[in-house]
């Protein structure tokens, strides 16, 4: 077991790595587990030394699931995890074991559904009582120090499950089974016929009930980017020539981007949104979150071309390059909202410091845009209390600025845009908040997708750069000559083998850069990867479990898009593309398989699926694969297809040997051939006639 680092036993482990004022999560290398190596509680990692020390002392097992930039996760330490009287009573209760969810995603997930299933909801910290044998019994988030309200406290905890695990040992263990037969059955459950218009519909409906017409969104509060809520979006917009579509999509990003969920000063985007008008967010910065925006930019610059969007994809890769890449040419994972012990004090201002700053002129037009209060506009998210501190968000306009100081336009741009900069510089001198820096395969390849798309919608040489950069690590690093990919990149060491979401998002993201740039090797890689996923993940009853490790007791397949879109979603949409682009109908047909496993609430709830959703539009079609065949034209060929939304369009370069097709293209025009899962039609005169020709046959259907 990796967790165990080789030893034969706990204690020659304890011997080796612990000290008086550390414990077993020492020798880890998680930023998470560190965080926790030097508790009282003496924690181990998951792995079966823990598990046997429980079953000799007959102890239940105390599993304590969360991440190193987590909120609630350092407030529960604080209260709990780091005080002596805590300790004590789970030293003498419990086994206990800490795991960071980013590390084994799929142990989070299985327990993060039991806890679902258990309370009807869920978060991190997540926290469950397991028999020796990994069964769960109990399951709950955080908890303070002591009872208080209707709260249990962690003391008074230990104290019950105490008594209960000496007196009803048998039921907690037998509730324990239930459980996980009652998780398994669900991963039976199919549902026939998954690829029809009325899902698609009935999901949009579903969003148009949940949208904030005055703010952009879905839902009240707390208010989540849900970018694949904007990605299906686009698509029922392209299909149905719903305006209302459109709308609703543009109106979320516009919030975005004037609130306080975006970092106006150093750019990039916070976890989430604590209010509905996107102004007081909570304050983590996870690369996922990066990559997702990115992706709706992208794709809603190329049907509106609204410089806005552009800007707001540089500005976003700024922050990227500036904060979290790696001088490997990766990504780190995230960075906190904490600083020097509060949430959010990094990013926050006192009027006192914007006046002193910027000087009481450029301070009053400043705030104006900004809508800076002297006594501040941030509510403290845990306590809702007012604090003297303010968040930025674009309370007025520019334009409305100019009218209001009767100053040009021009003038109150460059007033901001040297504020922000002397801001930007005030605010690196303070203490930052804490970045996760282990470096995954699965958010890379997600922002490697992302940039890749951003490259295909702007022409911007920027984008393509920075994917071919990650391309190059992942090839390098992470990816074996077979196609295993391995999961945790940190300080060169590469460790932990991959999930699900490192194939799933690292195929997608070398199939993207594969068809920005013509390269091969992308395709072929992409493609090894798959075959090892398929080999290794596959459900015989359809779609992939989220790992091939087997120290759970139980593998679970999710098909749910959270706040990030499942490994299955991304899999079907994977597989579409590899069927249309090799005519491999299997591809497609396993690829239909994933939304039929996606069981009854595809069709009873469709609203939980809407990435897979963008898949079952694709599947629906019509459908093409747009040969390019000349490298010399290539670029020229690319740009003009950046200036159209063609979301169930195909880019491809490599030539199907079932067809003919002319080899030299004349008059610089390059020859195109376009094809569907069935056939392909006789080569095009360029881009615009193969668009013309798509165009005809979808509004033919």
């Amino acid at each position: 077991m990796r967790a165990t680092k080789g030893y034969s036993d706990w204690k020659n482990f304890a011997v080796v790595h612990m000290s008086n004022t550390s414990n077993f999560l020492i020798g880890e290398k998680s930023p998470y587990l560190q965080q926790h190596a030097h508790n009282p509680v003496k924690w181990y990692p998951w792995g079966d030394a823990a598990f046997e020390k429980a079953r000799k002392e007959d102890k239940p097992v105390f599993l304590s699931i969360g991440y190193s930039t987590c909120h609630w996760c350092h407030v529960m330490e604080r209260e709990s995890f780091e005080d002596e009287e805590v300790a004590k009573a789970m030293n003498s209760t419990f086994v206990s074991i800490k795991v960071d969810r980013e590390e084994r995603p799929d142990l989070d997930n299985l327990y993060m559904n039991v806890c679902q299933m258990m309370t009807g909801s869920g978060g991190w910290p997540l926290n469950l009582i397991l028999t020796p044998d990994r069964k769960p019994i109990f399951a709950f988030t955080y908890l303070p120090k002591h009872s208080r309200r209707n709260m249990m406290g962690i003391v008074e905890l230990c104290s019950s499950i105490d008594e209960l695990w000496r007196t009803r040992k048998d039921e907690l263990i037998d509730q324990g089974k239930k459980v996980l037969e009652a998780l398994s059955s669900s991963n039976r459950q199919k549902v026939d016929n998954p690829i029809s218009p009325d899902l698609l519909k009935a999901a949009y409906s579903d969003l148009e009930n949940a949208f904030d017409p005055q703010f952009g969104g879905f839902g009240s509060s707390p208010k989540f980017p849900s970018t694949h809520y904007l990605l299906f979006l686009l698509r029922y917009y392209h299909r149905y020539k719903d305006n209302k579509a459109l709308v609703m999509v543009e109106k979320t990003i516009n919030g975005m981007l004037a609130g306080g969920i975006t970092d106006q000063i150093g750019h990039g985007f916070h976890r989430y949104s604590t209010d509905h008008a996107w102004k007081l967010p909570h304050f983590e910065k996870m690369l996922y979150d990066q990559a997702l925006i990115l992706s709706s930019l992208a794709e809603l610059f190329s049907v509106n071309r609204n410089d806005e969007y552009l800007n707001a994809m540089i500005e976003t890769l700024q922050f990227l390059n500036e904060e979290m890449k790696t001088s490997d040419g990766a990504f780190i994972t995230a960075i906190d909202a904490d600083s020097e012990g509060q949430e959010g004090k990094y990013y926050t201002w006192t009027m006192q410091e914007i006046k002193s700053t910027l000087g009481e002129h450029d301070a009053e037009i400043f705030s104006y845009v900004y809508g800076i209060e002297p006594d501040g506009n941030f509510h403290e998210e845990s306590s809702g209390r007012l604090t003297s501190e303010n968040i930025l968000f674009v309370a007025n306009s520019f334009k409305e600025a100019s009218n209001t100081f009767n100053i040009p336009l021009g003038e109150v741009q460059d007033i901001i845009k040297v504020s922000r900069e002397k801001l930007k510089a005030l605010r690196s001198l303070r203490s930052q908040p804490h970045k996760d820096d282990k470096v995954l395969s699965d958010m890379n390849g997600l922002l490697l997708w992302s940039l890749s798309k951003c490259y295909l919608s702007t022409g911007e040489g920027v984008f393509l750069a920075e994917a071919e950069g990650i391309a190059s690590f992942l090839l390098d690093n992470m990816i074996k000559p077979d196609g295993k990919i391995m999961h945790r990149y940190i300080s060169g060491s590469v460790d932990i083998p991959g999930f699900l979401d490192d194939y799933a998002f690292t195929i997608a993201g070398l199939l993207k850069l594969y068809e920005a740039t013509g390269k091969e090797r992308l395709f072929k890689r992409a493609l090894k990867a798959q075959e090892y996923l398929d080999s290794k993940f596959s459900s015989a009853e359809g779609g992939y479990f989220t790992t091939e490790m087997e120290d759970a007791p139980l593998k679970t397949k999710d098909f749910h898009d959270g706040a990030i879109p499942s490994g299955n979603s991304f899999e079907m949409q994977n597989l579409l593309t590899f069927s249309i682009i090799l005519g491999s109908d299997m591809m497609y047909e396993n690829a239909l398989r994933i939304a039929e496993a996606a069981g009854k609430s595809l069709q009873t709830n469709p609203s939980f699926y809407l990435y897979m959703l963008t898949a079952v539009d694709f599947a629906i079609g019509p459908s093409y694969d747009m040969v390019l065949q000349d490298q010399r034209l290539r670029k020229d060929s690319l740009k003009e297809l950046s200036h159209v939304y063609e979301p169930r369009v195909i880019i491809s370069y490599k030539k199907d040997a079932r067809h003919d097709i002319e080899e030299a293209s004349k008059d610089n025009v390059e020859s195109v051939l376009v094809c569907s899962m069935k056939e392909c039609l006789l080569p095009q005169k360029g881009v615009k006639e193969a668009l013309s020709l798509i165009r005809k046959m979808h509004s033919d259907i």
